[in-house]
Parts: structure tokens; sequence; C-alpha cells
């Protein structure tokens, strides 16, 4: 009995071993941020010592079928050790070179709300607050890539979901989000590449489109857009940014922002960089307020470490008149 058991356990260990070969390769990866950071005038007080840390669970594989030739899955884990935002994407699809991926991990919108040079942060990143485009970022969602269209040079990058706002995936047949809320669906768009013949010029479109009905005040509904231009050469890049974002209800907001950017890289491992934002609010009432970032910042690589320091201002700080506050923050990342 005893020989009959162990020649099982060897069959079955031998099979889950075909079958792991069979799924691809699984990997763990992340990254540790330790932080100081201490500002004047309206900020938050406390311990100016933080961290934050971040793991990802990948996988990958071939699937050599007629919809797709690769797959890959990514889990991310929080710090609580909680699961977050997941995604599955699927390569070369219907043998073409696009991607389809069904993912929380990020939006088209998202992924270019600045994109203006920069060393290490962007010009808000620390003090203040903006009303800034988002998409349908950490909702999950369908999204559709396909690079170089048709040799142009230029991505077309789409997503998708039908509620707004309900988070990650939910179980296996399940459903995510709260209809009571009004949420209704939502779209990204982005188009952005290399200008053909231009070496270093770089631009930039998106459009954002969030409906939502809710019962009490009716159309909440929020169109987001923003475009780009960004030119690199040598070690010298410059940007310039401008952005909408109309919030719909009771009362309507618009908030219209802009972006400048300015880097240097001295070398291989030290870039420097000046960056400037502005966002205006406008409400139905007509008044208007303007939010106003200056920063600098510096960050040294070094292998698989980054260190990076920046020193920011703001005026009328998160939308209220005559409210400043200045922030410096140091910060070291390993990836690992």
């Amino acid at each position: 009995m005893k020989t009959l058991t162990k020649v099982g356990l060897s069959a079955l260990a031998g099979a889950l071993a075909v079958t792991s070969a069979n799924a691809g390769d699984m990997s763990i990866s992340g990254s540790m941020v330790a932080s100081y950071s201490k500002g004047s005038g309206y900020h938050t007080t406390g311990n100016p010592l933080a961290m934050d840390k971040e793991l990802s669970v990948t996988g990958s594989g071939d699937m050599d079928n007629a919809f797709a030739s690769t797959v890959s899955y990514k889990q991310t884990i929080t710090d609580a050790m909680a699961f977050n935002d997941s995604e599955i994407v699927f390569g070369d699809v219907l043998g073409t070179t696009a991607t389809l991926a069904m993912t929380s991990a990020g939006d088209p919108m998202s992924a270019i709300d600045d994109v203006t040079p920069t060393a290490f942060e962007e010009a808000n990143a620390i003090t203040g607050s903006i009303k800034d485009v988002n998409g349908i970022d950490g909702t999950y969602s369908l999204r559709l890539t396909q690079a170089d269209l048709l040799g142009t040079g230029f991505t077309v990058d789409a997503a998708y979901t039908w509620e707004h706002g309900s988070g990650d995936a939910a179980t296996e047949k399940g459903s995510s989000g709260n209809d009571a809320d009004g949420s209704e669906d939502g779209y990204s768009i982005v188009v952005k590449g290399s200008v053909p013949m231009v070496e270093g010029l770089d631009v930039g479109v998106g459009y954002t489109m969030l409906n939502t009905k809710a019962l009490t005040t009716g159309d909440r509904d929020q169109e987001e857009g923003t475009a780009y231009i960004k030119y690199s050469s040598g070690p010298v890049s410059v940007g310039y940014q401008k952005g909408a974002v109309s919030v719909e209800g009771i009362a309507e907001n618009i908030y219209v922002n802009e972006y400048i950017g300015l880097s240097y890289k001295i070398n291989d491992d030290i870039s420097v960089s000046y960056n400037e934002a502005e966002s205006r609010k406008t409400a139905d009432t007509g008044a208007d307020i303007v939010q106003e970032w200056d920063s600098i910042s510096l960050s040294y690589t070094a292998g698989g470490m980054t260190l990076g320091i920046v020193d920011q201002e703001v005026d009328n700080a998160t939308y209220t008149s005559g409210r400043t506050s200045e922030e410096t923050a140091f910060q070291m990342t390993i990836a690992f």
C-alpha cells in the first residue's frame, strides 16, 4: 500500500510540474519608499518620516491561438498585505499588435495627467490639491491599446467601464459598484506619439466622459480633456500641457490646468528640473480662484536606488484665497 501511495504521489507531482511549466513564469517584484518631508504655512503637521511599499505578483505565458499569442497577469499587494489593483493582458490580439486588458491598474488619461519633464516629482506632488484629469483609473475596465498605428508612430489607447468608481474586479460571476450613487458608464481615449520627421518632439491628446445620474441632483456628468507637447534635445527637455475638468451638478465647476516643465540631465545619474502649475477654478457664480505652484526637484540614481529632493511652494492652496504653503521632501526609492 505504501508503494502504491508513493507511486501515486510521484505521478501527481509530475503532473503538477508539467502543468506549471505550461502555465508560464511567475515572479514577485516591488519597491520601497522612505521619505522625510517638512513644510511651513498651511500643511499637515506630525512626524515627517514616512514609508510606502508595494509588491506585485506577475505571471505570463504563451497562448498560441487565434485570439491572442500571449497572456500576462498582475496582482498588486498593499502595505496591509491586502490585494489591490489587478489586470490580465492579452497580446497580439486577433493577429494584430494590439493588446486587450481587463484592468484596474491604470487608465489612459491618468497616465498623461501631467507629462511635462521633471527630474523627480510633478509640480503639485506634495502640497496643495488639484482637480485634474484622471479618467476611470482604479475601476476595473476593458482597455485596448494599439501602438504604432498604421506605422505612424502614434499610439491609440482606450478604456471603457460599465460603472465608473466601482473599484477592482469582483469575484467570479459577481459585480461591483452600487447603482444607488448614480454612477453609470465611463470611457477614456488617448492618442499620443512622436511627430514624424521631427526628432525629439512628442504630442498627445486625451478625453474622458463619466456619466452619472443621481436621483436627487439629476445629471452630474464629468468631462475631462488634456493636450501636451514635449521636446527633447540632448540633455534638455521642455514641455507644456493644458487640461480641463468640468463637473456638473446643482452647481457646475470648471477647472482649467496648465503645466510647464524644464529638465536638464547633468549626467547619466543626476537630473534637475523646474516646474510650474496653475489650476483655475470657475464656479457657476462666476467667482474664480487660481492655485499656483513653483517646484524645483533633483534626482540621483545608483543601481536600483533613487534619491530625490523636491521643494515646492503653492499660493491659494486647496483653492482657498490667501492660503500659502511650502513643502520640502527627501525620498529614497529602492526597487527589488
